[in-house]
């Protein structure tokens, strides 16, 4: 295995550079972030042979390396082999292999652009459905042919307004893979133009509102008029899950629900918080010492998913969670231990039933915690 090292005694930073100085690695993920742009963050666990060691990181953004703390041939070789592992893994540990026959073990994870809830139609259920989403991490477009039902009044959270036909407001959005459409627009007339526009964009999700008996119709006439047949068999209709739902209120936490349920079956894995971004990169701009904690991999029941990250300072101040209880503390004590040593670890939690018990909790799982010891000073 290479010595490990501390990642800011190698930082050759290769991204942009203000006012002279290399931006860090977490300031350029989160200004990726929030420039609505696909990152990678890679930071490399384990490794056998001198071009990486373990603490070494990078930050791909739309594809292009932006910062490393690897040196420049390495950071490449090293990109080129992750953006082929990511093409098939959102967040996780992964072996990879360089050019030069040396294998990491890799800890890869790519950030998508928040995705966007479209609801086509600004009717009560739509502006239920507004205000509703504003607690969830989606940005809100709400799109209405009637000013007075496309008004900030009555969408005060949407951050997007727009007042215009169905068929040319969608084709201005331009849905992707990562947009959740729903369609309760004010009659089946109008649902049916919204469907037939959504059902030729790659959504993660399309649902429409309406009776299980004209739906049904409408479909039959869709898939006779030539419309697929898997499509039509994918629309999420008659919308939302079946709570029983009779306000507006109840309709559009179930159609959130359901959308809930489509957007986390698939890695289920947790983003980065933001609270922990944020001082990340408040570390790397003001200066300081901290230890980031990450969960790398699980096994069994665990309270927290791959991917979440909790921040130790020196004096046992956490940001963040990696679950509380006994196995927070555990991390925690460890990380203090890490950020004395200055070198980074595995370190292995072990949640069994009598410890989870003890802490009221249910899970009793395992999971690996990568402590890196960060110092920004």
């Amino acid at each position: 295995m290479g010595e490990p090292a501390t990642p800011s005694l190698r930082q050759h930073a290769s991204g942009k550079m203000n006012g002279g100085i290399a931006l860090g690695a977490f300031t350029e993920l989160q200004t990726a972030l929030a420039a609505n742009k696909t990152a990678l963050l890679l930071t490399v666990l384990e490794a056998e042979g001198g071009l990486a060691r373990s603490g070494d990181r990078l930050v791909a953004v739309e594809g292009q390396l932006a910062w490393s703390s690897l040196e420049p041939h390495a950071a490449e070789q090293l990109l080129t082999a992750a953006l082929a592992e990511a093409a098939a893994v959102t967040s996780g540990p992964q072996a990879v292999q360089l050019q030069s026959g040396e294998k990491l073990l890799c800890f890869l994870q790519l950030f998508n652009p928040p995705p966007r809830l479209i609801i086509l139609g600004g009717g009560h259920i739509g502006a239920a459905l507004s205000r509703m989403a504003a607690l969830l991490d989606y940005e809100i477009v709400v799109v209405d042919d009637r000013p007075s039902f496309a008004s900030r009044d009555r969408h005060p959270d949407a951050h997007r307004l727009i007042c215009n036909d169905f068929v040319k407001a969608l084709a201005e959005l331009r849905p992707t893979s990562s947009d959740y459409i729903v369609i309760v627009t004010r009659g089946h007339r109008h649902d049916r133009i919204c469907l037939e526009q959504a059902l030729g964009r790659p959504a993660a999700y399309i649902g429409m509102i309406g009776s299980r008996k004209r739906v049904r119709e409408m479909l039959e006439d869709l898939a006779r008029s030539g419309f697929d047949r898997e499509k039509l068999a994918a629309v999420h209709t008659p919308i939302g899950l079946d709570i029983g739902a009779v306000t507006e209120g109840e309709i559009a936490l179930s159609i959130l629900a359901e959308i809930t349920a489509v957007r986390r079956s698939g890695s289920g894995q947790e983003p980065i918080q933001e609270e922990v971004l944020a001082e990340l990169a408040a570390l790397e701009r003001q200066g300081g010492r901290a230890v980031l904690a990450t969960i790398v991999s699980t096994l069994g029941s665990t309270p927290r998913s791959v991917g979440t990250r909790m921040l130790v300072y020196p004096d046992g101040r956490i940001s963040g969670t990696v679950g509380g209880g006994c196995g927070e503390a555990a991390v925690r004590q460890e990380a203090l231990l890490v950020l004395e040593a200055a070198q980074p670890r595995l370190f292995n939690l072990n949640l069994t039933a009598d410890a989870a018990a003890e802490e009221g909790m249910a899970c009793g799982g395992r999971m690996k915690v990568f402590l890196e010891p960060l110092d920004f000073s």
